[in-house]
């Protein structure tokens, strides 16, 4: 498996079934600069002081190539922790927005919204596969 991300690197935890450390890379490892055997990082404040080594060890032996890990200056992106906590909070706010749901929170007095819940886009896309396709009509021929 090609490790091209943050989230390669927790699937390969997954994989593993490491989960301690999957956690810990969600939360504590932002990503300035990957390149193949090569991975740059800033760590939070909470971060582990053995990680960076542990994360060069795990991507040894999960990939069977050598990577160099180094802790960079350079502040990084956000956590994957930090992108699923903005992406679940805009999904609040878009559900919020919306006219039906306003208008279901309004007429129901103390009721919340406590879960938001939007299909993936391949399985969308896998419905509308299978949707019998019309051609379209021709106008000319009449």
């Amino acid at each position: 498996m090609p490790v091209k991300s943050l989230a390669d690197i927790v699937a390969l935890a997954d994989t593993q079934r490491d989960m301690a450390f999957k956690v810990l890379v969600k939360r504590c490892v932002r990503l300035v600069r990957i390149e193949p055997g090569r991975i740059d990082v800033s760590l939070t404040d909470d971060a582990p002081k053995m990680l960076l080594n542990d994360l060069t060890a795990k991507l040894r032996a999960w990939t069977g190539r050598n990577w160099l890990v180094s802790l960079s200056k350079e502040e990084g992106g956000q956590t994957l922790a930090e992108m699923e906590s903005t992406k679940r909070e805009n999904a609040f706010l878009d559900a919020k927005s919306d006219p039906t749901v306003a208008a279901i929170l309004a007429r129901f007095p103390g009721a919340k919204i406590i879960d938001v819940r939007i299909p993936d886009a391949p399985e969308a896309d896998a419905a509308e596969a299978e949707m019998p396709v019309e051609p379209p009509a021709d106008d000319d021929e009449t």
